[in-house]
């Protein structure tokens, strides 16, 4: 452990300093991003180099997020991405709303890990070091301590926050997923060392930190898609944006990392494989975050713009030219061979898989870009419709924004649906393997097999509950039989896990063991549970729109399906400088039931651009690829949800002159109720998942060599 004094005593000097001489703070990283090299290429000069750099990052973001607080806008970064009318949360969720203080912060994660490893040798040492030298040097490059230019302050105090992360889930979803990417990044020094014949401490560093980025990558992606439920830019659960799709690739490579990582050895299976699999979790950690800032790929999650990217893809190109050199060396020394399980092998070559898949569509998608291949018209939906709306000045701008690649997802989907039922057999088959009964494990998965041949050829439940009044692509519903397969493999995961945990904790007669034991078959079963509630609100979702008449009374309840009925009435309209901002009361009544609450309407443009009638804005909400070309930095609606156990009911509605109180021509107006079935079960799923990832134990690396399923019965499952 490293001194503490220094590093307290850098952190309230640098806090101080740049609270009453913020200009200083660009140099001061500088000189930080010195000391961190330092350290890294004399070991020697660690204990002395390191603790004050880590105390100096933890006070220039503490000084960062004060200024902030304090609104002084004199400061760049808190001109560009705050204002004086948001909550101290909001305020300080700013810290990560930009480019400048994301990297610092990214910085001040990767410094405290490497901290943690400084009494590593090799590269296990210095190799966190580096990539952190690296992103305090950008941090300082890009200037979250520059002042604001004159003119800037002479034409508005500030520009304020964008509107679409003015919510609850911007203090979560991005610092997680950030300090997620910084763990990821932590093995790739020892992974190094490994590939290069030595590396003892490799599994211990994979395991540790690739839980750890594991677990908050979950919890991160899981609090983005509370988000994009929430967003109309988004729309859905999942759309594989860009984005998302780089998130998806690290998830899935680690993933495979940790189902091999608690037995891997220098000299036993996998010791390639696995020191490989991190660098490239390592490399795709940066090209997310590249991807994130990149504005090549039409994305929901342009809220920035182009800045980082390219130090990002500087350092994933280093991590991956390191990686194949490191791989070519290795090639050179032979090693000998040795038993190993094939099912976990499996599982890591389908994560693995899976991850690249995603990657290659990712790929796919820039080259299609950089080539100027014009995109199919099943990846354009409503834009025919669209064009008979759309003005003369319009047009080419809307052409532009649907001729703009991103990730194909449903080719993407075709791929990635056999190594998702595959996933579900094989593990099925391992937990009931090492239940110690292998020859009924065999016949079990056969008969699983077969099942899931005969659905994914006639169809099963979401097949056979798709009634094709909501929102999916006909590229999905002609592969819903393989989606069903898929969870049918799933749930015999889930039932094998639930099975292989009861009997371990019976034969085990210990309490303790519910730890190791519950904890896998909590994320093995959660993971199945979020999935069957994904594909359900996917897959059979609706949508209904609400035309209420012009002249309607706003106390007139309008009927819907199932005996409801709704109404909207006008709540709060303040048009000001910051342009439009409407609140309805949203109110629905189910026989003696009577459920109210609020949608939310806000555009600093001013008055509703190219109002037309309801077609234009129920494509808004219904196709996020029109809702990203509408959009504004300032125009965001937000949609009162009803939540249950058996789905989610969302109410949207849109600006229209009749809420808006706006006088001239009555015309009608528009409420779209979308619903999506069996929604909670993500959330429940995902919750078990991260309960489940706290509750195992600590990452010790297994010393047996070999584990058969005989040794199974009184033991516990070797997974991690």
């Amino acid at each position: 452990m490293l001194p503490v004094l220094p590093g307290f005593g850098a952190f309230v000097a640098t806090c101080l300093l740049l609270w009453f001489l913020p200009l200083l703070g660009n140099a001061w990283l500088w000189i930080v991003a010195a000391l961190i090299v330092l350290g890294a290429v004399r070991p020697r000069w660690r204990a002395l180099a390191w603790p004050p750099a880590l105390g100096a990052l933890c006070g220039a973001c503490l000084a960062l997020a004060l200024h902030l607080l304090a609104d002084h806008f004199q400061l760049r970064y808190a001109w560009l991405y705050s204002s004086a009318g948001l909550p101290g949360y909001l305020k300080m969720a700013n810290l990560w709303g930009g480019d400048e203080g994301t990297v610092l912060l990214l910085a001040t994660f990767c410094t405290g890990i490497a901290a943690g490893q400084a009494r590593e040798t090799g590269w296990a040492g210095r190799g966190m070091a580096l990539v952190a030298a690296w992103y305090v040097a950008t941090a300082a490059w890009l200037g979250p301590f520059s002042a604001t230019p004159a003119d800037w302050l002479a034409a508005q105090p500030s520009q304020g926050m964008n509107a679409h992360l003015q919510t609850f889930w911007m203090a979560f979803h991005a610092p997680l997923v950030l300090a997620a990417y910084a763990w990821a990044l932590a093995p790739a020094g020892a992974a190094l060392d490994a590939l290069g014949g030595g590396g003892e401490a490799y599994a211990a560093v994979a395991l540790r930190y690739g839980r750890r980025a594991w677990l908050v990558l979950s919890a991160g992606i899981g609090a983005g898609m509370a988000w994009a439920m929430e967003d109309f830019t988004f729309g859905q659960l999942w759309h594989w944006d860009p984005v998302q799709t780089s998130a998806f690739v690290v998830w899935a490579l680690l993933g495979a990392v940790l189902h091999g990582a608690r037995r891997w050895r220098p000299d036993g299976a996998n010791r390639r494989l696995l020191p490989l699999l991190s660098l490239l979790a390592a490399a795709m950690a940066c090209g997310a975050l590249a991807v994130t800032r990149s504005t090549v790929l039409a994305s929901s999650h342009r809220y920035i713009g182009t800045t980082s990217w390219l130090a990002h893809l500087g350092l994933a190109a280093v991590l991956l030219a390191l990686a194949g050199w490191a791989t070519l060396r290795a090639r050179r020394t032979a090693g000998r061979k040795t038993r190993s399980d094939w099912t976990m092998d499996l599982a890591i070559y389908l994560f693995a898989g899976s991850a690249l898949l995603a990657l290659g569509a990712l790929l796919q998608a820039h080259l299609y870009e950089w080539l100027g291949l014009e995109r199919p018209s099943d990846l354009k939906p409503f834009f025919e419709t669209l064009t008979a709306w759309a003005t003369t000045d319009e047009m080419n701008g809307l052409r532009r924004a649907f001729d703009q690649w991103d990730v194909d997802g449903y080719g993407l989907v075709r791929w990635l649906l056999p190594l998702l039922g595959l996933l579900g057999l094989v593990g099925g088959y391992s937990f009931l393997r090492r239940s110690g009964w292998p020859k009924l494990a065999l016949l079990a998965s056969l008969a699983m097999a077969v099942a899931m041949l005969l659905v994914g050829w006639h169809g099963g439940w979401l097949s056979a509950g798709y009634s094709g009044q909501g929102m999916l692509s006909q590229n999905i519903v002609v592969v819903l039989p393989w989606l069903d397969a898929a969870l049918l493999g799933g749930a015999f995961l889930l039932a094998s896990c639930a099975f292989w945990c009861v009997l371990a904790l019976w034969r085990s007669r210990r309490l303790g063991n519910l730890r190791y034991s519950g904890g896998v078959a909590l994320i093995h079963g959660g993971a199945v549970v979020a999935l069957v509630g994904g594909l359900a609100a996917t897959a059979l979702n609706t949508y209904l729109q609400v035309t209420i008449p012009p002249g309607a009374s706003f106390e007139q309840w309008q009927a819907l399906a199932n005996g409801m009925q709704l109404r909207v009435l006008p709540d709060s309209t303040r048009p000001d400088r910051a342009g439009y901002h409407s609140v309805a009361r949203v109110e629905l009544r189910e026989g003696g039931r009577q459920l109210e609450g609020h949608a939310l309407f806000q555009d600093s443009r001013g008055n509703p651009p190219a109002y037309q009638g309801p077609v234009r804005q129920l494509c808004e909400i219904l196709d996020y690829h029109y809702a990203r070309f509408a959009s504004d930095r300032g125009y965001v609606l937000h949609p009162f949800i009803i939540r249950g156990w058996l789905g989610d009911l969302q109410v949207w509605v849109p600006a229209s002159p009749r809420l808006m109180g706006q006088k001239g021509e009555a015309i009608e107006s528009l409420v779209v109720i979308r619903s999506y079935p069996l929604l909670s079960f993500v959330w429940l799923g995902l919750a078990c998942m991260l309960i489940g990832a706290l509750l195992l134990p600590g990452a010790g690396v297994s010393r047996k060599r070999v584990h058969t399923a005989s040794q199974a019965r009184l033991g516990g499952l070797s997974q991690s």
